[in-house]
């Protein structure tokens, strides 16, 4: 998991929500407003206008305002999640993923709205796994995670000419310094959760080194693979007016040719060079991974070959492989480091996915009479 997520998704908000105020033209589009500041204020240069002035309640349940102020939206295993942060994922979630700013969309497709509120509360559990995580486990912040909370802010700050540029540009982008804040506290706390359960010394998650072994041993395996997709000859001239069952049969036909040539003993690493899946370039060492990673007919006929092994076809929905099964007691023993990080960050990634799968999660009473109307 990458650690400056939150921190980038905050770059892009502050982008993308600025970008929409200056760029979108729409008489109707509602001006975005943080706490009880107007924002999108008129430049003494510009002349006002009625739409530009106009102000909008925060929230509206049945055409009524909502005092938001200490305003629960979800609770998530118990964590609180006030208002500013869910209408901060939720703009970020309409802009990015549904409406990019424009109240017409929302006329058009009421329907998505449901979507749009799936996303935010998704966007909501990802960004709070940090503290979901850490909580129970009993993790805390550090004298150094507070120096670098600090240090992040002022980075924000630094990327503007003035502090008055720098409060307009949080404004427009619906956060106050105090949610700016909340979300990199989030972020450092789960690059800490992260450190103190699965990579420090006595992390609490972190198996011993034996019995890591064990299982990469008994449950993991190296290959390498040639893949054939099944629209590897759409682009030849050949097969211009061909339909996509005689592309797939082309593609079959191309990936028995190679397999001949590969039982001829030609090198499957130099021909997959050429192939269909770059990873083979990006990995040259091959896919190293356990059950559950692949799709299934990839996976069952890469754990049923021996050390040096080759397939005969394999068919998944991706195309036609081959599939060589290389030994890997060497392979661990010269990339240790590596790969025990790799299997720790496996561990850690399953544990807040199942984590997060499995939150329990409430709602403020009035949630389900939300509509696209309702937040501004």
């Amino acid at each position: 998991m990458n650690f400056k997520k939150i921190l980038a998704l905050m770059l892009a908000l502050i982008m993308t929500f600025t970008l929409a105020g200056c760029g979108n033209t729409d008489d109707e589009q509602i001006p975005a407003v943080s706490g009880d500041q107007q924002v999108g204020d008129i430049p003494e240069n510009q002349e006002e206008t009625p739409a530009e002035t106009e102000t909008y309640p925060l929230l509206q349940i049945d055409g009524k305002e909502v005092d938001t102020d200490g305003l629960i939206m979800m609770t998530v295993n118990g964590l609180e999640i006030p208002f500013d942060e869910w209408r901060y994922m939720y703009m970020y979630c309409d802009v990015n993923g549904f409406s990019a700013g424009s109240v017409e969309y929302w006329e058009a497709h009421p329907e998505q709205f449901e979507n749009l509120l799936a996303m935010t509360e998704q966007q909501v559990l990802e960004s709070h796994w940090g503290q979901l995580l850490a909580d129970p486990n009993g993790v805390t912040l550090t004298d150094e995670d507070y120096d670098l909370i600090e240090e992040s802010l002022q980075e924000q700050r630094d990327m503007f000419d003035s502090v008055e540029e720098y409060e307009q540009t949080l404004a427009d982008s619906a956060i106050s310094e105090d949610l700016l804040r909340r979300l990199i506290t989030q972020s450092v706390l789960g690059q800490r959760a992260y450190l103190d359960l699965y990579i420090n010394e006595g992390a609490k998650f972190a198996p011993d080194d034996e019995t890591i072994r064990k299982d990469l041993d008994e449950n993991f395996v190296r290959v390498y693979h040639v893949l054939v997709s099944n629209d590897h000859f759409a682009e030849d001239e050949e097969y211009a007016d061909a339909d996509e069952d005689q592309l797939k049969e082309a593609a079959r036909s191309y990936a028995e040719e190679l397999l001949a040539e590969l039982q001829g003993g030609a090198d499957i690493y130099e021909m997959a060079q050429t192939a269909d899946d770059p990873g083979m370039i990006d990995n040259p060492d091959g896919y190293f991974f356990t059950y559950d990673y692949m799709v299934k007919e990839f996976e069952d006929a890469s754990f049923a070959l021996e050390p040096n092994e080759l397939s005969g076809i394999v068919e998944t929905d991706y195309g036609f492989h081959i599939i060589k099964r290389l030994e890997q007691d060497d392979y661990i023993d010269e990339h240790w480091d590596a790969v025990r990080e790799s299997y720790l960050n496996n561990l850690f990634n399953n544990d807040v996915n199942e984590l997060l799968a499995n939150a329990e999660i409430t709602y403020w009473e009035d949630y389900d009479k939300l509509t696209y109307e309702s937040v501004h």
